[in-house]
């Protein structure tokens, strides 16, 4: 069955921060990226550089502007704050060893999307915003064509669930990891007015499926 239309969508994660570097919890607070191994994002530049995207999407935090700048990419970026990762609230800036104790800490580990973040955000409130935001960008009336290629710079915890949205067989951690500087190309079909992707693979290239 031939696909109505084609998006091949770049999910890229943020360069690394201290409270990222020393594993502390991360999520609404704003923090610049780190300068150290900044050279590792040559092989991300090199690769998209040569690409030509029809859109640009970023969180408005820092640390996802500040990487984007790195990339010096010919697209001027669309800030949204539906791409924050999930505000951790009173664990912000805490370590594991930190909250390992808490009970309530090791329920939400067990079980994130049945227990609220203290004075945080919930799962049911970062994935509507997250699913509102994949909605409007997939909005026909803002595709290119039959054919659109989209970036979009974000963090961790948001590419997982993403992921795990468009890999039906994929819970959210089941979903592929992304480390820092690096992203994922899904290239996404439209049949009949559903969005299938049927293909995943590793931004900078590998040479492999993540299939």
């Amino acid at each position: 069955m031939r696909a109505d239309r084609y998006v091949d969508l770049y999910l890229i994660r943020h360069w690394i921060t201290d409270w990222n570097k020393e594993k502390r919890y991360l999520g609404h607070t704003d923090q610049n990226i780190l300068l150290d191994g900044i050279i590792e994002l040559e092989l991300l530049k090199k690769e998209l550089e040569s690409l030509s995207f029809d859109a640009i999407y970023s969180s408005d935090l820092i640390r996802c502007q500040e990487t984007l700048e790195c990339l010096h990419l010919c697209h001027s970026s669309n800030l949204d704050p539906r791409l924050r990762e999930l505000n951790f609230g009173d664990w912000e800036g805490k370590k594991y060893d930190e909250l390992k104790e808490d009970a309530y800490y090791q329920n939400w580990l067990d079980n994130w999307e049945s227990h609220t973040t203290p004075n945080g955000e919930s799962a049911k409130m970062f994935q509507q915003r997250v699913d509102e935001f994949v909605s409007n960008m997939l909005d026909s009336d803002k595709l290119c064509g039959e054919k659109t290629t989209i970036l979009v710079m974000t963090h961790g915890g948001v590419i997982r669930y993403m992921l795990s949205k468009f890999k039906a067989s994929n819970s959210f951690w089941e979903s592929p990891a992304v480390t820092h500087g690096k992203g994922v190309l899904l290239k996404l079909v439209n049949l009949k007015g559903e969005w299938e992707c049927n293909s995943l693979s590793v931004v900078p290239s590998a040479g492999k499926d993540l299939q």
